[in-house]
């Protein structure tokens, strides 16, 4: 007797997930996490013994699996049932869903001839011929290239270039300054940045994750406990793995925590305990305030320790790339507007690293890998990254980066008319004046190498910013023949020489006009 008909038998219609949530397998849908219901209204278009064994299959994945393996396989039966309109699993159907589909869904049935496997392991097969399960096995199936993006550096899905990636960080910190970003969202730009952790891991991130630490470098470091996800026999904040962040970073997160306190306390009409306050999710579910409101500590409490509190990962994702819309980062590799999602950060962190010299194991650790079968496609990747690197600075589209922020003024004498008494930026090394600062705010950035990439600044027409170009270029190349060719050290200006070539440009064009 299958262990769905013992239940059947005792009219138990309860199962537990994964996650801890509880489901009932003869209900339309099972609610398996905060991210995902499944619905397996579907299962009707089987033949009625099969309908139960596939049930019964889909109900051990989601007991021992993750939601969004079950939900894969969900997606996958689906597919098998609109492409061969068959009722069961048999020899021919499956034949026509190969002969028919791309080899890029290919993966599709291998993912269904897993199914088929367990279901036999669990003897959960005598509603199809076991010739069905003898071909599908016989198959050789294209599984996916994995590391596609990474691989061929992709300019929408994969790693950000050195250019885009500094441009991003440089963006989100002036919005953020001009209150064009929230704490929040930039919070939430940040932490993606830093970490390249997935959606899922910051989404299930708690107030008490964050705290200082001298245990690592002998000095207090401002240390992120981040939840592991995809472990074997894992669940709902089960493992954690630290993370250092720099002192900006972990200056950002505090403010925002504080803000976020200050908003749920106002939404729930009270102060809340110490240890509520711990239990807070960094992002919580939309709903945190209003389900919170009228409960007492204990069941308080108990609602924040559950993922219910948190926000689902895909709203996350959204709210994410959202936020970084509102950068407007240009692409040298495009011309447009950098396409983002959190994992380009990801592959970015991996990216960076085998840059800098970094081995399998190093990129594993620092990607939150189990092991290093996947960390190949960044290794793979350095040789044709620092041809990319070339290839970039070269390109006609060079002049679309977001590198230069400011803007190009006629003269020393328009810059003053803008802003009175305006401070001249030298260049010492050169012996030259290039242009105006656009604020008599106190700066500590490194003149006038940061200049270019401020937005306060006002570089003068006329300038001898050629001179700035050939000092740079200088200075890159007497650090590649120091450093024997380092180049995440080397190229550490890359992205203020492509904003002076944009100024020169820039000159040139206004004096053509």
């Amino acid at each position: 007797m299958s262990t769905l008909q013992a239940k059947n038998e005792s009219k138990v219609s309860l199962s537990i997930a994964r996650s801890g949530f509880e489901f009932n397998y003869n209900a339309r849908s099972w609610q398996l996490n905060r991210n995902y219901k499944i619905n397996v209204q579907f299962l009707s278009k089987f033949d009625v013994g099969l309908k139960e064994d596939i049930r019964e299959t889909l109900v051990y994945f989601a007991e021992m699996y993750s939601a969004a393996y079950v939900s894969s396989y969900v997606d996958n039966l689906r597919f098998y049932l609109k492409q061969t309109d068959a009722s069961t699993f048999s020899v021919d159907a499956l034949v026509l869903l190969k002969n028919k589909i791309s080899k890029n869904q290919q993966p599709k049935i291998a993912s269904l001839r897993t199914f088929i496997r367990q279901m036999r392991y669990l003897g959960l097969n005598s509603n199809f011929d076991n010739d069905v399960y003898e071909l599908s096995d016989r198959w050789k199936l294209y599984g996916g290239d994995r590391g596609v993006p990474v691989l061929s550096l992709d300019p929408e899905t994969g790693p950000f270039s050195a250019f885009e990636f500094q441009a991003i960080g440089t963006a989100a910190a002036h919005c953020f300054a001009e209150r064009r970003l929230t704490i929040k969202e930039y919070s939430c730009i940040l932490l993606f940045k830093a970490t390249g952790r997935r959606p899922e891991q910051i989404a299930t991130l708690k107030i008490k994750d964050f705290s200082f630490s001298n245990a690592y470098i002998g000095t207090k470091t401002y240390v992120v406990k981040i939840p592991r996800i995809k472990q074997s026999g894992g669940g709902f904040r089960k493992a954690f793995k630290d993370f250092g962040l720099v002192k900006s970073v972990g200056q950002i997160i505090d403010q925002y925590i504080i803000y976020l306190i200050t908003r749920i306390e106002k939404n729930v009409g009270r102060k809340l305990s110490n240890a509520e306050k711990r239990e807070l999710p960094l992002y919580p579910d939309k709903e945190l305030g209003i389900n919170l409101r009228g409960l007492d500590a204990k069941k308080t409490l108990l609602f924040l320790t559950s993922e219910l509190s948190h926000i689902k990962s895909s709203n996350l994702s959204r709210y994410h790339s959202a936020s970084m819309d509102k950068l407007k980062v240009v692409s040298e590799r495009t011309g447009q507007l950098i396409h983002t999602n959190p994992y380009r950060f990801r592959y970015t962190l991996g990216t960076r690293a085998a840059i800098q010299g970094a081995g399998k194991a190093t990129i594993a650790t620092l990607l939150d890998h189990s092991d290093e079968q996947h960390t190949d496609v960044y290794v793979a990747n350095v040789p044709e990254y620092a041809i990319e690197i070339s290839k970039i600075m070269n390109q006609p589209l060079a002049k679309y980066a977001s590198a230069f922020a400011g803007k190009v003024v006629a003269s020393e004498e328009v810059a003053n008319i803008e802003n009175p008494g305006a401070a001249r930026i030298p260049l010492h090394e050169k012996n030259c004046d290039i242009g105006s600062c656009g604020t008599n705010a106190f700066c500590q950035d490194n003149a006038p190498i940061a200049c270019y990439i401020c937005p306060k600044f006002r570089p003068w027409q006329d300038a001898p910013h050629h001179l700035v170009l050939e000092w740079l270029m200088e200075e890159r190349e007497r650090l590649k023949k120091t450093l024997k060719g380092d180049m995440e050290i080397v190229s550490i200006n890359d992205n203020i020489i492509m904003a002076v070539c944009q100024v020169i440009d820039l000159c040139k064009e206004t004096k053509d006009v």
